[in-house]
């Protein structure tokens, strides 16, 4: 990077940055992450339905239940439990809310612009046209 352009902000320690590219490899992480950095908190069961539609907003057939239902799963047991262990969002396992945590502008500049190269210009929504 140009000296020149470095930020005016202090940067994200390498071992953070280390952390955040191990734990957003996954795309059903990043789908999420995508969706919380846009309305900050949402159900589990929400995510779900989300993370299932973009996932099949390609396919042209009918997403079957369990299908969605094997997404809340993976959500429940593997990928939301790796946002929080990374410090990227909290799970309320009461009321069963997902919400993001504050996190470094670096991290969240990094989210964006993976959304951005994932998505297109217009986010999820450009995938399904």
């Amino acid at each position: 990077m140009d000296p020149e352009q470095s930020p005016a902000e202090p940067s994200a320690s390498p071992d953070l940055l280390d952390d955040a590219f191990l734990t957003l490899r996954e795309r059903d992480r990043r789908l999420v992450l995508y969706f919380l950095l846009e309305h900050e908190t949402a159900t589990l069961s929400e995510l779900a339905d989300v993370v299932t539609a973009w996932r099949h907003a390609s396919d042209s057939r009918v997403i079957e239940p369990q299908c969605r239902n094997q997404r809340y799963l993976q959500l429940q047991q593997l990928h939301v439990p790796k946002l929080v262990d990374a410090d990227i969002v909290t799970h309320d396992e009461e009321t069963d809310r997902v919400s993001l945590e504050p996190c470094p502008e670096p991290i969240r500049e990094l989210a964006a612009r993976a959304c951005a190269a994932e998505t297109g210009p217009n986010g999820i929504d450009s995938e399904r046209t």
